[in-house]
């Protein structure tokens, strides 16, 4: 009987505190047991370094890596580098993994013969969610339908956080990103290029918690907006005369719309008007290729009317319509 493949579990770890414990207790109680756990303490400041050196006392499968804050990227890149295993994970340090998440990914990565594999993520507040049931059958995205998924299916998610990589897949690809915000789907975007396709596990694997501190509680800032629209406009750009491009041109499209109702959702919008503005003049010029364009969603076609002649209507609506992805 062949050796069980050792998947390697990259685990960021920024000034997590309380919540650094329960992350690392949930990898630890993985049903799969064959890991090795690279903590990048990326130069916590409240202890957290100090959390991991402890935990790698309990389970010989943990090791700590201390370095600078070299960003999220960064920090996951250094994982990368030190990690041995045959498949990847990634984890950010205080979020929380259903007990069966690797075991589940990597039998679906074995029974499928595809690199990567995914299942649901979900965001939680407060006590930690209950383990939900495990499914039976997966879902396959042979390529390029993989990427159209990762476009398009709010099942898949942009993060890499929920999915299980073969190793190889970063042979060629740098662990670099130009972007702060959405570095995930930009890495994602380039590493799935060299992949034949995804298996999709219809069960919630991945807890992403929400807390004071979390990305997605911050203050709009300009480049929030910026970051997005350069990684649209990157995927636009490789899609470009290849079979996505349809799909691509809409999912551009659905990233002006949701960068615009994300203004419309602050209460300092007035700070950005020029942003604003810039947004809606690029709606207003794409909406009829983006009303005959098949790969909108019709809610998208919808948002995209009352975008363009909803006026200030639109403004309440659009926090019903739509939510960020992350």
């Amino acid at each position: 009987m062949s050796e069980q493949p050792l998947v390697s579990v990259v685990v960021l770890v920024y000034n997590t505190g309380e919540y650094l414990m329960p992350c690392l207790e949930s990898i630890a109680a993985q049903t799969y047991r064959r890991l090795e756990v690279l903590m990048i303490d990326n130069g916590s400041k409240d202890g957290s370094g100090q959390v991991c050196d402890d935990f790698s006392l309990r389970d010989s499968r943990f090791r700590t890596i201390h370095q600078e804050n070299l960003g999220i990227i960064g920090g996951r890149g250094t994982g990368v580098t030190h990690s041995q295993g045959e498949y990847l994970a990634f984890v950010d340090g205080d979020d929380l993994l259903h007990p069966k998440m690797i075991q589940l990914l990597l039998e679906e990565c074995q029974k499928t013969s595809l690199p990567v594999s995914c299942c649901r993520f979900i965001p939680f507040y407060g006590p930690a969610p209950e383990p939900g049931d495990c499914p039976e059958d997966c879902l396959t995205f042979e390529s390029p339908d993989h990427l159209d998924a990762l476009m398009h299916d709010k099942r898949v998610e942009y993060s890499l956080c929920n999915k299980l990589y073969a190793r190889h897949l970063f042979d060629n690809v740098p662990f670099y990103s130009p972007v702060v915000y959405n570095e995930d789907l930009y890495l994602n975007w380039s590493i799935l290029q060299h992949a034949r396709g995804m298996a999709f596990a219809d069960f919630v694997g991945y807890y992403y918690r929400q807390h004071a501190a979390s990305t997605t509680h911050r203050p709009l800032q300009e480049r929030m907006l910026t970051d997005q629209i350069f990684v649209a406009k990157t995927i636009l750009d490789t899609a470009k005369g290849g079979l996505l491009e349809a799909s691509a041109k809409a999912f551009y499209y659905e990233k002006l719309l949701y960068l615009n109702s994300m203004i419309l959702r602050q209460s300092n919008a007035k700070d950005f008007d020029a942003e604003h503005k810039a947004l809606k003049q690029e709606l207003r010029q794409g909406l009829w290729p983006a009303l005959k364009n098949a790969h909108l969603s019709p809610r998208m076609k919808v948002a995209a009317l009352l975008t363009c002649f909803g006026g200030v209507f639109y403004t309440f609506l659009c926090r019903l319509m739509l939510t960020d992805r992350r």
